[in-house]
C-alpha cells in the first residue's frame, strides 16, 4: 500500500492564500475591463445622440420643418 502524501496545514493555508491572491488580481483586471467597456458605451451613446440630432436637423431642413416638404 502506497503512503499518500497529505498536505500540511501550512501547505493548505499557503495554497488558499495563493488562490485568494490570484482571484483578487483577476477581479481587479475584470473591474478595469468593465470600466473601459462602460466608458466606451458612454462615448457610443454620446455619438449616437449627436447623430440623431444632426439627422433630425437635416431632415427638418430638407422637409421644411414639418410642412411635408412643400415650403412656405
Amino acid at each position: 500500500m502506497l503512503h499518500e502524501h497529505k498536505p500540511t496545514i501550512d501547505g493548505r493555508i499557503q495554497a488558499l492564500t495563493t488562490n485568494l491572491e490570484l482571484l483578487l488580481k483577476h477581479g481587479e483586471e475584470q473591474g478595469k475591463r468593465m470600466d473601459r467597456l462602460h466608458n466606451e458605451i458612454v462615448e457610443y451613446e454620446r455619438d449616437m445622440q449627436r447623430f440623431r440630432l444632426a439627422l433630425r436637423a437635416g431632415l427638418e431642413a430638407y422637409l421644411g420643418n414639418g410642412d411635408g416638404g412643400k415650403g412656405e
